[in-house]
């Protein structure tokens, strides 16, 4: 009110010790926010971060390279089509590194509170553990 700025407090859902992590995941929505990706595009770039083909359970990496690259092709024309400016992909490119280090950090997170609060790790909903046991399972610390 009246040009007043406020502090901004985590709501009582976010656990402490988060802070960093939300706040990563926030500068990471700013920073796409100012790309102004249609619908088309977000769309293609969420299915190329999803495809990584450097998860270190996947089998068949080459294969999910491959529709990965088939990904990128298709954004980089509704990129065109659009006749968005010239660097939009690689800007967007960009932003993987620190799509990266935001998966760790919550990795991390989740590895802790997991050891912290092991009753309630075990009821986090199915679709939660699913995705992310995998991860923690094959996760290596010194790859952070």
């Amino acid at each position: 009110a009246g040009g007043q700025s406020r502090e901004v407090t985590p709501p009582p859902c976010v656990p402490s010790g988060c802070d960093d992590l939300i706040g990563a995941v926030f500068e990471l929505g700013r920073t796409l926010c100012r790309l102004q990706l249609s619908d088309e595009e977000l769309a293609l770039f969420t299915a190329a971060v999803l495809l990584s083909p450097d998860r270190p359970w996947l089998t068949e990496a080459k294969k999910v390279q491959k529709l990965q690259d088939k990904i990128y092709v298709a954004l980089q024309h509704e990129i065109q089509k659009k006749h968005s400016s010239e660097d939009k992909l690689s800007k967007m490119v960009s932003k993987l590194p620190l799509m990266k280090t935001i998966c760790n950090l919550h990795l991390d997170k989740l590895e802790f509170f997991r050891l912290l609060h092991p009753e309630t790790a075990l009821n986090f909903p199915p679709l939660y553990k699913e995705v992310f046991n995998s991860e923690l399972q094959y996760s290596d610390p010194r790859e952070s």
